[in-house]
């Protein structure tokens, strides 16, 4: 056999290796990634419910704040008028802006839940039973 024919039936036999090699090597690195996505995932949530317990205790701070701010206005509008009118008039207007608060979420809810993702299915479907 002639020193071109012995290389070409080397490169024959090492080509399929170095294919199987790169195959290899790529879901290693799929593996890898996913570990790695794994890893950062478990501290960004970590982070999240870190942060989301600080949240929690500025919320309830701030509505402590703001109910001992109630009574203060509730304490100098009773040297104007009856204190039991006082705590009256100050409620109402909490719950009057409660109220219009709410309206404005009720108005603002979404009507159809995850509808994107219902349309996006149903094209999808659609697609698929016209390949068929």
């Amino acid at each position: 056999m002639d020193a071109v024919g012995l290389e070409t039936r080397r490169r024959r036999t090492r080509t399929p290796a170095l294919i199987g090699e790169i195959g290899s090597r790529m879901v290693q690195l799929a593996r890898t990634e996913i570990e790695l996505a794994r890893a950062e995932l478990a501290s960004d949530l970590r982070v999240g419910r870190r942060a989301l317990v600080e949240f929690a205790i500025a919320l309830a701070a701030a509505l402590m704040g703001v109910t001992l701010l109630l009574v203060t206005v509730v304490l100098a509008l009773a040297l104007v008028v009856p204190g039991w009118l006082a705590g009256l008039i100050v409620s109402l207007l909490v719950l009057a802006v409660a109220a219009g608060f709410a309206y404005i979420g009720w108005r603002d809810r979404p009507r159809s839940a995850l509808a994107l993702t219902r349309r996006s299915l149903k094209e999808d479907w659609e697609w698929l039973r016209s390949q068929l």
